[in-house]
């Protein structure tokens, strides 16, 4: 899964650093939250996809030892 990250906000010419920071969070506001996952999630997520592997690994295994 690939994360959208939101580009750095350029500095403009004579802006002031408050109007650079408004500038800021207003696109972070502009994120979905259903696209912000919690680290609840993530890990839930990381597990599942750890465990599928594993099961694949142990069935490749089973299987080369039937060849061999």
């Amino acid at each position: 899964m690939r994360r959208k990250m939101i580009q750095p906000l350029p500095a403009a010419l004579g802006e002031a650093p408050s109007a650079r920071f408004k500038r800021f969070t207003k696109a972070l506001l502009t994120v979905p939250k259903t696209e912000i996952e919690s680290l609840e999630q993530q890990v839930r997520q990381l597990e599942a996809e750890k465990e599928r592997i594993e099961r694949e690994i142990a069935s490749l295994k089973m299987e080369m030892k039937r060849k061999s």
